[in-house]
This record gives structure tokens, C-alpha cells and sequence, in this order.
């Protein structure tokens, strides 16, 4: 009987470990919202990382302040948070003042990350 007690306790905390999609979210974004650069790209799946610390360092070389990826991707509030069958995508709705958008997070590795190959793809779809 302990046995059963123990592999359950266990599967439980395994369970507990895993992140939300908004969990991982909200702490990318509170890394930008600190200047922590390192901390924000680590949201990002491998191959989109890269880039998008590429033109996080472009936009401010030329000033570019309202279209870097902070500005694009970072919002203040989750509305929602759907994550389909698989398991394997989730979409945010977030907020920010008045304006809204939806952002696609993948698992990479058992986390949530967004990448940017496949954000662009999805609002694409959406018609944004």
C-alpha cells in the first residue's frame, strides 16, 4: 500500500511541475518588463531565438521603439487560454489598454515557447 501511496505522490508533483501556456507568458514578459534580455528570449523556441534577439538589437540601434518584439509581443493581461487536443499548441488571447491579440505558444522540449516561424504562420491565419 505504500508503494501506491508513494508512485502517487510522485506522479502528483511530476504533474504540478509542468508550466501553463500563460505561466510561461507571464514570466517572458515579466523578463522584458525588467530588461532582462536572456530571460525573454528564453520564451522562444531554438530556432526563433536567435532572430529575435537580432532584432530586438536592431530596433534600438535605430530607434525602432514601437515595432520591436517587446512592443509586438509584449502584453499586460491573459484573457484567455486555449490549448488544443494535442496538447502541443496553446493560444493566448492578451490584452493590452485596449488592444487585444492572439499569440500561438508551442512545446519545445516540455515547455511552452513561442516561435516565430509558426506565430507568423498562425496570424497569417487569422487574418492579421
Amino acid at each position: 500500500m505504500r508503494h501506491w501511496i508513494g508512485l502517487l505522490l510522485a506522479l502528483s508533483l511530476l504533474v504540478g511541475c509542468g508550466r501553463t501556456p500563460s505561466e510561461a507568458y507571464t514570466d517572458m514578459t515579466t523578463a522584458a518588463q525588467m530588461g532582462d534580455r536572456e530571460g525573454f528570449l528564453s520564451g522562444f523556441t531554438e530556432r526563433s531565438r536567435n532572430l529575435v534577439g537580432s532584432l530586438i538589437g536592431l530596433s534600438e540601434a535605430y530607434g525602432l521603439l514601437d515595432s520591436n518584439p517587446y512592443e509586438l509581443l509584449v502584453f499586460d493581461s491573459i484573457d484567455d487560454e486555449q490549448i488544443d487536443a494535442s496538447g502541443d499548441r496553446a493560444v493566448l488571447e492578451v490584452r493590452r489598454g485596449g488592444s487585444t491579440r492572439k499569440i500561438l505558444m508551442i512545446r519545445e522540449d516540455g515547455a511552452w515557447k513561442i516561435d516565430t516561424e509558426e506565430l507568423e504562420t498562425f496570424w497569417d491565419s487569422e487574418g492579421r
